[in-house]
């Protein structure tokens, strides 16, 4: 059920491993980079309806700037736990070339910010958006560096949420 179901820590390491399991079985067997695509959303409650049209526009937005570069997809799935939603798409391109359409993606879609798209080289060692020259990720709500404002808890879950509320409401 969305928007009701809150998560402890516990659940969200186990995600998280299980993430990493899963994007390392998929390596093993396709041998070519890979996006492990999840939102950024804040607070107990991962899926909710905001992140599910944000989840949603992010697969759409990837497949489309791959279609439009005339990129092929080996493999997709998607997986929705009560953690978040996850989406998996191996992809046969050069790494860094996916990692710059990612990028492109997370800067230039007005959810972009939202998005967490990951790329994992064939050589299974992510790709990390400093390697691009780009700056860490900017909090929703001030110029601080995103993880550290979180890890501080500067801003309350409510008005985290309220802004992704209206950047939602702003898109659709």
């Amino acid at each position: 059920m969305i928007g009701t179901k809150e998560i402890v820590l516990e659940q969200l390491l186990e995600a998280r491993e299980y993430r990493a399991a899963h994007q390392k079985e998929l390596m093993e067997k396709y041998r070519l980079p890979l996006v492990s695509f999840t939102v950024n959303i804040p607070g107990p409650v991962k899926r909710t309806y905001e992140s599910n049209i944000i989840f949603q526009e992010g697969c759409k937005a990837l497949v489309k700037k791959l279609k439009g570069a005339g990129i092929y997809l080996d493999s997709f799935e998607t997986n929705m736990p009560i953690t978040g939603y996850e989406a998996y798409f191996v992809v046969k391109i050069d790494e860094r070339t996916l990692k710059a359409y990612m990028l492109e993606i997370e800067n230039e879609h007005p959810l972009g910010r939202l998005f967490d798209l990951d790329v994992i080289g064939s050589d299974g060692v992510p790709i990390s958006r400093e390697d691009f020259g780009h700056s860490k990720r900017k909090c929703l709500l001030c110029e601080e560096d995103a993880h550290s404002c979180c890890r501080s808890r500067k801003h309350p879950i409510e008005v985290l949420t309220q802004k992704i509320e209206s950047m939602v409401d702003s898109y659709i």
